[in-house]
């Protein structure tokens, strides 16, 4: 009698029996985590903690200052760990070059477990968990960690609130569904408190964020037609020195491009010494993340990111060209 074929396990439950089989886990996310790296990548950490795992957290770069009050923010390392891990969770990548220069390389990390939403990717990693239709990566370990059987507490309960509320625009974006919703609910009833997230991640921003506000939004262009209008915005190091500001103060503010009547696509365009970085943002007709990805970049349809070794004339030409395209 010939034996019945073994389905092959899905991503999940290979994920799963990695956790199973393991002791010592890093947890990791892109560089310079958002709401949606860091509170994914905390609710993981807290999770496996919750099984008894040892767990590393470690990104290139800090938690953002305004959310370092989430707890197991403060403790995100940023020095490459030297000893192995049985395996390693990477949060809101991808790309494998978003992890930034001098990830641990595979005799540290062990298998690679990937979990990810977004729509245009670069392949990586040993077990891939993407499902581009989540709104948030918050979402997906809220699954992996119903597999595991681990129930929210606070802290995983406020870490998925971060991550949810970050990557849907506070539930206003059209990637807000049932599921996000009935997950904010179950993060709400394990003690996440809205307001007090809100108050300490948006209320509080130092002074040279608003400095810095006045100084971008006097650069706002508008060019185009409807329905392909299109307002622009451009940070530059001399900005951030007038309005005595750190980069990370600038946070979101290509939204205030977006946000203009009429305007379908907002660009927020950052001047380095050797290229523009570019934030793009769509009210939807137009798929930001496919032209992002014409300059190497990548994201989603109505929010996306790249880097062009141009000038910043040169730049908003060819942006402008492949929108104009889109």
């Amino acid at each position: 009698m010939t034996p019945p074929k073994t389905l092959a396990k899905t991503a999940m439950e290979e994920a799963v029996a990695l956790v199973h089989a393991g002791k010592r886990f890093l947890v990791s996310a892109h560089a310079n985590p958002d709401g949606d790296a860091l509170g994914s990548m905390l609710a993981t950490a807290h999770g496996l903690r919750a099984l008894g795992k040892e767990v590393v957290i470690y990104d290139r770069d800090p938690a953002p200052a305004r959310l370092r009050f989430l707890d197991g923010a403060a403790a995100v390392v940023t020095k490459p760990p030297a000893e192995p891990f049985d395996a390693t969770f990477v949060h809101d990548a991808g790309d494998a070059r978003l992890l930034g220069e001098h990830f641990p390389p595979r005799e540290i990390t062990g298998p690679m477990v990937v979990l990810d939403h977004h729509g245009s990717s670069r392949a990586f990693g040993d077990v891939v968990i993407r499902d581009p239709a989540a709104s948030a990566v918050g979402v997906i370990v809220a699954r992996f960690l119903r597999a595991l059987g681990v129930p929210l507490d606070k802290p995983i309960a406020e870490a998925l609130w971060c991550s949810l509320v970050s990557d849907t625009g506070w539930f206003r974006y059209s990637s807000t569904d049932l599921e996000t919703l009935e997950l904010a609910t179950d993060c709400v009833r394990a003690g996440a408190v809205p307001w007090d997230f809100a108050r300490r991640a948006e209320e509080e921003w130092p002074a040279g964020r608003a400095r810095l506000l006045a100084l971008v939004l006097g650069t706002l262009e508008v060019v185009g037609e409807r329905p392909r209008r299109i307002a622009l915005l451009t940070l530059t190091e001399d900005m951030l020195a007038q309005a005595g500001a750190g980069p990370e103060l600038a946070e979101n503010f290509v939204n205030y491009a977006r946000g203009i009547e009429g305007v379908e696509v907002g660009l927020m365009l950052t001047v380095a010494r050797t290229s523009v970085r570019v934030s793009l943002r769509s009210k939807g007709a137009v798929d930001v993340g496919a032209v992002a990805a014409q300059f190497d970049g990548g994201g989603h349809r109505a929010a996306a990111g790249c880097a062009l070794a141009l000038p910043l004339k040169a730049a908003k030409a060819r942006l402008l060209a492949a929108i104009g395209k889109g």
